[in-house]
């Protein structure tokens, strides 16, 4: 295992993401576990339970953004929850890419400035070829320009993909991310989803109970109590 330090724009070899022994608490309570994963660059495992099952208070453990009961989580050759916040609020900034239900664009900013605004809050300088890059690639960039509260609920989709891309990240977790959509657009963001993380490299975990998610995922692990 490695420091966060001067190197940590150098990718670690080895999985993308390990957690052992994770165990969830609400309210003080253990009510979850997380079954031990081990992601490599490139895989893509679903991870399903029943509504209040632990789905997405796992993925903010992961994420560095709700502290396990116990349990060891490692991003990228990290250990993320033995880092003080702000070293750990900066590598999720820049190791993991982030998809949720609510796509939480910033709706006062142009599609390219969110891009942007992804990097500079992880404390990196926006890279005009990586932003064009995704942008071509997710059938955007045309769109560059627009401001993101005047995208269509698909177009938003793709751009909330591209943000979570932007600084090329270890880990790609996704919340939920068909639960309002039809067949057909569920299709096109899986389909999204894990080109652009096999793509880029990324572990892809994705937090669901759709069974059109589970169909198309090779693996898939289920939540258990604790």
């Amino acid at each position: 295992m490695r420091d966060a330090g001067a190197n940590e724009f150098d990718r670690a070899e080895g999985p993308s993401l390990e957690s052992e022994a994770v165990i969830l608490e609400r309210q003080g309570r253990a009510f979850a576990r997380l079954p031990d994963l081990r992601l490599r660059p490139g895989e893509a495992v679903a991870l399903t339970g029943a509504s209040g099952s632990g789905k997405t208070t796992s993925l903010l453990a992961l994420a560095g953004v709700r502290a396990p009961l116990r349990g060891r989580i490692v991003i990228d050759g990290i250990d993320i929850w033995s880092l003080p916040r702000a070293a750990r609020d900066r590598w999720r900034g820049r190791r993991i890419g982030l998809v949720f239900q609510s796509f939480h664009l910033v709706d006062a900013v142009s599609v390219e400035s969110n891009l942007r605004l992804a990097a500079s809050c992880a404390g990196l300088r926006p890279s005009p070829s990586r932003i064009a890059l995704l942008l071509e690639a997710l059938d955007i960039a045309a769109l560059r320009h627009r401001r993101a509260d005047r995208l269509s609920q698909g177009q938003a989709q793709r751009v909330a993909v591209a943000r979570a891309l932007v600084n090329q990240p270890a880990v790609v977790l996704a919340d939920e991310p068909t639960s309002a959509l039809d067949d057909g657009n569920a299709a096109a963001l899986l389909d999204l989803l894990a080109d652009a993380a096999r793509t880029s490299g990324a572990a892809l975990l994705i937090a669901t109970h759709d069974r059109r998610v589970l169909d198309r995922v090779g693996d898939v692990i289920a939540m258990a109590a604790a």
